[in-house]
């Protein structure tokens, strides 16, 4: 640990001088320290599963462990894999051990990590005999005496490879789980819901990369016009979105999100398939929107967007802390039309909100299931109770918003999940206890070239559309009659 003395140093408080006593300077890791940590790491988290990246962090934080960005990254990215493709690696581990896995957590953890470094080899450019050599070298510290179980657990698996260890790629709902790691009941679930091949699609998708999609402020500039000039700047691999006016991505996400265009308000992130649930809504100058469930309120600023920011948007959460967020963003996008609160959507509004609107859009909370991609430890945090209880709650939630909607009105009901208790099936009941409201068809939707996007039924379901780059989003529109 390197340390460095200040010496005599001003006091800012009272400007007169004092000794300060030795700072200790925190060095940088080696990447075998990185990898212990990530071991450690995932002992911590197995105990009690949390949001990996806020964990992590924290995790960091209390051991007083120093990463540079590149080792961050790296770390980030491997504690995502491993947790995401834990089932897999397990039955690895299982396949390849006499005994049928290791018996210690931290040899677990570190053999999964080898392994899964070991099987996305193709995309990094560590050599195979460097990831045996540096889990051996670690097993010296987490399991002393157990190098030997470890070199033969990873040197099996190169010469086997997992084509040879996983069953046989069908539609049986273990195998499928097993191939794509994902919870057995949960692939049971979509096979019941949706059939086979839906289901194996859902599977897939749950695993593939989920790059960083753009929403253009189109009060700011247009997206032919922004997408020229970032070309003319340099900034490779742009690509428009396929379905919302206003989407486009990047290969240089991180560089984009760091410039003047998103400082300034001329671009946000936000996926594609929650730019359309905005798009929906067709929010017009002058009406009065309740955006229910808001926060953080990037679908709070498209509406204002979309409405040339002269619409009432009244911005309803529970969550104080991320209805921040909202603020934020109206000062970074210049936005003035919306109205934040922290309210619970179970109950009444408040008196001094307007009882009457012309556009409610309820975004309600969800098991998030469309999109786990994004999130490599919710698969495992889920479960069918928790699903059945988010279910009552947002019935509740669309009964009392319902309330609100004036005569010839529209309503949203939205989630970001892949459920049919969730979705269809809470839109059913609502739809039979409450006459007055009706689902409009696909061909009543406006604006006009959403319509090639809803289902026979009625539905906004990006899950099954043709474009696979989105999350997966769920939304429908009703209409109340009377």
């Amino acid at each position: 640990m390197k340390s460095a003395s200040l010496g005599f140093s001003a006091n800012p408080s009272n400007d007169c001088f004092f000794v300060s006593k030795t700072i200790p300077m925190p060095t940088t890791m080696s990447d075998q320290e990185v990898r212990q940590t990530i071991c450690l790491f995932l002992v911590a988290w197995e105990k009690q599963p949390q949001p990996l990246t806020p964990s992590f962090e924290n995790f960091l934080r209390l051991g007083k462990k120093n990463l540079n960005p590149p080792q961050r990254t790296m770390a980030t990215n491997l504690i995502a894999g491993v947790v995401r493709e834990r089932l897999r690696l397990d039955h690895f581990i299982a396949r390849l051990s006499r005994t049928g896995g290791a018996n210690q957590p931290g040899m677990q953890n570190l053999l999964r990590l080898a392994l899964f470094e070991l099987e996305a080899q193709g995309a990094r450019p560590r050599p195979s005999f460097a990831i045996v050599s540096e889990a051996v070298n670690l097993c010296k510290i987490i399991a002393p005496g157990r190098e030997g179980y470890v070199n033969a657990i990873l040197r099996n698996f190169l010469r086997r490879g997992s084509a040879e260890l996983l069953p046989e790629d069908n539609d049986l709902a273990a195998n499928l789980s097993l191939h794509y790691s994902l919870p057995l009941w949960l692939v049971e679930k979509w096979q019941q819901e949706f059939g086979l091949k839906p289901c194996r699609r859902l599977c897939r998708q749950a695993n593939i990369f989920a790059g960083t999609t753009f929403r253009v402020n189109q009060l700011k500039i247009s997206r032919a016009e922004l997408l020229d000039r970032l070309v003319a700047a340099g900034p490779s691999g742009l690509r428009r979105g396929s379905c919302s006016a206003g989407a486009f991505s990047t290969t240089q996400a991180s560089a984009l999100i760091d410039s003047p265009w998103f400082k300034e308000g001329f671009i946000s992130v936000q996926d594609e398939g929650a730019q359309l649930i905005g798009e929906l809504v067709n929010p017009k100058p002058g009406e009065t929107i309740l955006d229910a469930c808001a926060a953080p309120g990037g679908k709070s600023a498209h509406l204002a967007e979309l409405s040339r920011d002269q619409s009432h948007i009244f911005a309803a959460d529970r969550d104080r802390k991320r209805l921040r967020l909202i603020s934020e963003n109206n000062l970074r996008l210049q936005l003035s039309s919306i109205t934040p609160a922290a309210l619970d959507l179970t109950q009444p509004l408040p008196a001094a909100w307007p009882q009457s609107y012309d556009a409610i859009l309820l975004d309600t909370p969800c098991s998030g299931l469309g999109v786990i991609r994004r999130r490599a430890d919710l698969r495992w945090r889920k479960s069918p109770r928790e699903i059945a209880e988010l279910a009552v709650i947002q019935l509740q939630i669309l009964e009392n918003c319902s309330r609100y909607l004036r005569p010839g009105g529209r309503l949203i009901y939205a989630t970001c999940t892949v459920s049919q208790p969730e979705n269809q099936d809470n839109l059913k009941r609502f739809l039979a206890r409450n006459p007055a409201f009706r689902l409009q068809s696909r061909d009543e939707i406006e604006p006009a070239h959403l319509r090639r996007l809803i289902s026979r039924q009625g539905f906004l379901e990006t899950s099954f559309l043709d474009e696979e780059s989105m999350d997966g989003f769920f939304a429908a529109r009703l209409i109340r009659t009377c």
